[in-house]
């Protein structure tokens, strides 16, 4: 199982979704190796991304109460998609350990943020997982 891709594929469709709407969303999983996913990885892909919309409210909340000084409208796009997905996971996927969805959303920090991504997203969600 990927669960690396798959999350990699969650976060550029919730990214894609935020910056250009449906049409540049559907380009974004055209080019993001989908494909490569097994049936089980993509259905963990499908269900990250539905479920970050099912509980948004409730996931931004907790980004704007562990993201000092900063609102969600400040925050990079990339950076949102990442912290919403790995909130998501944090609160609502009890099955996966913390420090495997803290890692893998600062591994994404790195790959696709900017300078200071990775820091801010390990600070974030840090503080989220010793709430919850």
């Amino acid at each position: 199982m990927s669960h690396t891709l798959s999350r990699e594929i969650a976060m550029k469709r919730l990214y894609a979704e935020t910056v250009g709407g449906m049409e540049t969303m559907e380009d974004a999983i055209e080019q993001s190796e989908r494909e490569m996913l097994s049936d089980e990885d993509a259905l963990f892909s499908d269900r990250l991304y539905e479920g970050v919309h099912a509980h948004l409210a409730e996931i931004d909340e907790e980004i704007s109460a562990h993201a000092k000084d900063w609102s969600i409208g400040r925050i990079a796009k990339v950076d949102l998609s990442i912290l919403r997905l790995a909130v998501y996971e944090l609160l609502y996927e009890k099955g996966i350990p913390v420090g495997a969805t803290v890692n893998e959303a600062v591994e994404l920090g790195k790959e696709f943020g900017g300078e200071k991504s990775a820091g801010f997203i390990n600070g974030v969600l840090g503080a989220v997982a010793k709430v919850h």
